[in-house]
């Protein structure tokens, strides 16, 4: 009986090394997007800064419109009967399970969940890393304001593809080398979007990009893609601010602001826009699958002084 006893603690351990040794991306996914609605439930239950405040991963980063703490921002804020609600209908991880996105509808109505009105709609993108206690906490959030679309949204969040895979088949890289090469091609990007903004998009977007810009819907596909790329089509340039890798290399992100060139080539570069950017590893190099563009309050010229004709 013993022996029996023996052998089948021998075969449990052999099975958990086993498990120990593999990356369950699909039950990753899942974890994460539950986190996302866990924290559209919180924002409804406890009011969207408490929420925000139990979501947020220390380093968060937020646009205030500069890239900023977004835990002290909200600890500094206070508490608002207003609801902000939400839902995730796209996801997806790394191969290591680490890092992931999330992205879909948000509206805001200033009085609370009563309040008839919405005051305002867009769509939201969200950059998750997986914690040392295996939770999800919100890296970068960021988004963009656009009309409620016709009808509602619904959830075509993708299987996890492969669901599972071994540690030994996970791409052997430097973590840091990969996170500054990604910096380092997103700064080549603004270099050639100097020149030609959209050319410089077209030569990065992966097959399935979203753009997501003030004022559209996201925008996926061709015409689509064209249409929110004349949104801005001034020459436009801009230096990463911040860099994110997974822990596989296969998925990153970048943040900073952008800078257009007002009134044509002799025009002076000014800070126009946040972006945030979400980038996926190919066999040819990073692609952009997330592009999140939004317009920076512009700075109120104060009126110039009159001095009397008298010179008095």
């Amino acid at each position: 009986m013993k022996k029996i006893l023996v052998l089948g603690l021998a075969a449990s351990l052999a099975a958990g090394a086993v498990i120990a040794q593999t990356i369950d991306r699909q039950a990753a996914l899942d974890s994460m997007v539950a986190a996302e609605h866990a924290f559209a439930k919180t924002a409804g239950e406890k009011g969207y800064r408490d929420a925000f405040l139990d979501f947020l991963a220390d380093d968060s980063v937020i646009f205030r419109p500069d890239p900023v703490s977004g835990k002290e921002w909200f600890r500094a804020r206070p508490v608002s009967p207003a609801l902000l609600s939400w839902y995730p209908i796209l996801a997806e991880v790394s191969l290591a399970g680490d890092l992931g996105y999330t992205t879909g509808p948000w509206e805001y109505r200033a009085k609370g969940a009563d309040d008839p009105e919405v005051a305002a709609t867009g769509n939201f993108v969200t950059l998750w890393r997986k914690q040392a206690d295996g939770t999800w906490k919100a890296l970068i959030d960021h988004g963009a304001e656009n009309p409620k679309p016709a009808s509602s949204l619904t959830a075509s969040i993708a299987a996890a593809e492969p669901a599972k895979i071994d540690y030994k088949s996970l791409p052997k890289v430097d973590v840091e080398a990969e996170r500054k090469g990604l910096a380092e091609a997103d700064r080549a990007f603004g270099k050639a979007a100097e020149k030609a903004s959209s050319a410089a998009y077209w030569s990065v977007l992966s097959r399935k990009a979203r753009l997501y810009r003030e004022g559209l819907q996201p925008a996926q596909g061709g015409e689509e893609i064209r249409v929110a790329l004349a949104q801005d089509p001034a020459a436009m340039t801009w230096e990463p601010a911040g860099a994110v890798m997974a822990a596989s290399g296969d998925l990153g992100a970048t943040y900073g602001i952008a800078k257009s060139q007002e009134k044509g080539k002799e025009g002076q570069w000014v800070s126009s826009h946040n972006y945030f950017r979400i980038w996926k590893k190919q066999p040819d190099g990073w692609k952009l699958v997330v592009d999140v563009l939004t317009p920076r309050p512009q700075p109120v010229e104060k009126p110039v002084e009159k001095k009397p004709a008298n010179g008095g």
